[in-house]
């Protein structure tokens, strides 16, 4: 057996299984959507296929040092001029840095292909949000089912304009008889998932099914965890509105609200989209509509969320 060949292949069939790897999770959603909404491609989770990709790049990484200690005369051989002096800067060093550089200054600056390719990425991220749907919070899944109950309602779910309460104990009799086994209310909603062999989105679809509209007693304890927008909050149906104090007429989105554009953010929460072009205008901010908010916070110092407050203190 020649270590040579050996470690030759080992950089070959590693380098093939990391490029798959590294393509499956350009292709895969965020991980908030991935995890909530059970997401698999070709069989493997998101999860599977970092957890691959991580451990192939330490084998990869260990083989490749070693090709290079056994090929360092060759690689020596390539510096050299025709004197046969080392010279770091040949024709072709400079061409190979050259390239190495702009493939790392081109997507820090923003420079196309990169972008396009990186907002590619976006799109498809993007998709899988829509098509999928995201949790309401980050690591949902990861709340006891009587912490999500009390929680969810923070996050508004609307009925007609009435703001509605979870019964934990409706939405356990809820899930048994869907057939889903329950312990207890100290279960966390991926463990229910799990032992049920379905999805941490699936279980919440069923416990916000248990939802009933708020009593006004419940309201005014804050318990229902409405915002008092009245006629501003969203559309009927509309899940989720995160962050913001009470006064607040602009709300932000749950997660996301970076990939979203100014139109994607009215259309979602049932804002005016010249409404909202109107007021930042009016504080000095010229947003392009179908800009990403990221792309569009950044251009003027901010952070998405800093252009929802500029909303808010200017709405």
């Amino acid at each position: 057996m020649k270590i040579r060949r050996v470690i030759s292949l080992s950089v070959l069939f590693s380098f093939i299984i990391l490029a798959l790897s590294g393509v499956m999770l350009f292709l895969s959603p965020q991980g908030r959507v991935a995890y909530w909404a059970g997401w698999t491609l070709l069989g493997l989770s998101k999860e599977q296929y970092s957890a691959i990709h991580t451990t192939l790049m330490m084998l990869f990484l260990a083989a490749s040092i070693w090709h290079i200690v056994l090929n360092w005369r060759p690689i020596v051989g390539y510096l050299k001029d025709r004197s046969k002096k080392i010279r770091v800067f040949t024709p072709e060093s400079s061409l190979a840095m050259g390239l190495v550089l702009a493939f790392v200054v081109g997507p820090l600056v923003g420079l196309p292909p990169f972008k396009q390719f990186l907002e590619a990425g976006e799109d498809i991220k993007g998709y899988w949000e829509a098509t999928r749907g995201s949790p309401p919070w980050g690591h949902a899944e990861e709340s006891r089912l009587d912490a999500f109950c009390r929680r969810i309602v923070d996050f508004q779910r609307w009925e007609g304009e009435g703001a509605v309460v979870v019964d934990c104990d409706a939405a356990v009799v809820r899930l048994r008889d869907a057939g889903f086994g329950v312990e207890d209310q100290t279960q966390t909603i991926i463990e229910i998932a799990r032992a049920n062999g379905t999805t941490p989105q699936a279980i919440a679809d069923i416990v916000l099914a248990a939802a009933r509209p708020a009593t006004a007693d419940e309201i005014a304890a804050g318990l229902s965890g409405a915002r008092g927008r009245g006629r501003e909050g969203p559309k009927e149906g509309d899940e989720g509105i995160a962050s913001g104090s009470p006064g607040d007429r602009f709300q932000r989105p749950l997660s996301g609200l970076g990939r979203l554009t100014l139109r994607d953010y009215a259309e979602q929460l049932g804002y005016e989209l010249e409404e909202l072009l109107a007021i930042l205008a009016g504080k000095g901010m010229e947003v392009d509509p179908d800009e990403r908010l990221r792309e569009a916070a950044t251009e003027l110092g901010l952070e998405p969320s800093g252009i929802i407050d500029s909303l808010n203190s200017g709405g």
